[in-house]
């Protein structure tokens, strides 16, 4: 069978069909531990304890990292061939940052960025030009987000943008904008019971770019997944795992199924052992990573904070995991082997912002 990988953006649809959150234990299965090496960076800066970085793709899918300082402002790391370069574009963030690009636009660097602010409201930033040098004022999209969480945001195609959170009543609640962020939409809530932040991404099939896959930790501390088919709202499925508390999934899309266009989604996680641990999801299950089970990556150097992991595709094809530790640093995860065995998995570090 013929499959295909496609870069992540997010992406959402208008129309809602409401579940309720079925809470079912479901304890993860182990497939394998990786092995992997440590190689060693300079560090520079640290991010605002508790939070997480958010990444996402442009240019030639070269990675664009987003995090909170230890200010609380917003940093965004710009691709360059010095290896990055940190630009403040302010606000006073009090959760870890969402960030999109738009999907299927080349040859620009259009960014997209949500927070939480010190309003409990969901802040919406985005690049004034096409090469990620001019930003635009923080807009508020209103709401009231549970404390200690952040948003997830996607795109589907160029002007479309979804955000979504989980609400002072645990629920998952959505708000999306087709003209690139000048209108949205209200809030809708797409229910469930969230116990951290959510993530999103899009399916990524050419013939059907609109599905999207949304991951969040349950009251049972495992991962659940709710998708959007492009035309209703699935019910909520359990990919079991048990996540650490106040962590949610990180997630990206991996590719679809040709014949069915079915998505393929692959999902990070920090686990109950403070470990990060991976698998993909995909209802056709026939196009799989780690034979749809958990498979825990190489330790970290340093111990993970209490926050999400980001996850996404380098420019070259390899999978990367981004994570902050407790220490304030962020470290990079990333499977050097492009599509070889799992124990090709390497750490290293990604200086912070100053």
């Amino acid at each position: 069978m013929n499959h295909k990988r496609a870069l992540i953006s997010i992406a959402m649809a208008a129309t809602v069909l409401i579940s309720l959150f079925a809470v079912i234990s479901s304890a993860a299965s182990v497939s394998s531990q990786a092995s992997g090496t440590t190689v060693a960076a300079n560090l520079v800066g640290q991010t605002m304890a508790g939070t997480g970085p958010a990444a996402t793709y442009g240019q030639a899918g070269i990675p664009v990292l987003v995090a909170v300082g230890t200010s609380g402002q917003d940093w965004c790391m710009l691709p360059s061939n010095s290896g990055g370069v940190w630009t403040s574009i302010g606000g006073s963030a009090t959760s870890s940052p969402a960030a999109t690009t738009p999907y299927g636009v080349s040859d620009s660097l259009i960014i997209d960025v949500f927070v939480r602010g010190t309003d409990s409201a969901i802040w919406y930033k985005t690049t004034a030009n096409n090469n990620g040098t001019a930003w635009s004022g923080w807009m508020s999209l209103g709401g009231q987000i549970a404390s200690g969480t952040g948003p997830a945001a996607c795109s589907w195609s160029a002007g479309r943008l979804d955000v979504f959170v989980e609400g002072t009543n645990g629920a998952l609640w959505h708000k999306w904008s087709i003209n690139g962020g000048t209108t949205w939409s209200k809030w809708e809530s797409l229910g469930g019971k969230l116990t951290a932040s959510p993530a999103a991404s899009a399916g990524g099939s050419p013939t059907a770019p609109n599905q999207i896959g949304v991951f969040v930790r349950g009251t049972d501390s495992a991962c659940w997944c709710k998708e959007w088919t492009g035309t209703a709202w699935s019910s909520w499925k359990s990919l079991g795992g048990q996540l650490a508390p106040n962590t949610g999934p990180g997630v990206m899309g991996a590719g679809y199924d040709n014949t069915t266009d079915v998505p393929i989604y692959w999902v990070s996680v920090q686990g109950s052992d403070h470990q990060l641990w991976s698998r993909d999801f995909g209802e056709a299950g026939s196009y799989r990573f780690f034979d749809n089970v958990w498979s825990q990556l190489p330790a970290c150097p340093e111990m993970l904070s209490a926050s999400s992991p980001a996850a996404g595709w380098s420019y070259d094809g390899h999978t990367e995991v981004f994570v902050s530790t407790t220490s304030g640093n962020l470290m990079e995860c990333f499977w050097s082997g492009n599509w070889a065995p799992v124990n090709t998995w390497e750490w290293s570090s990604v200086a912070g912002p100053p």
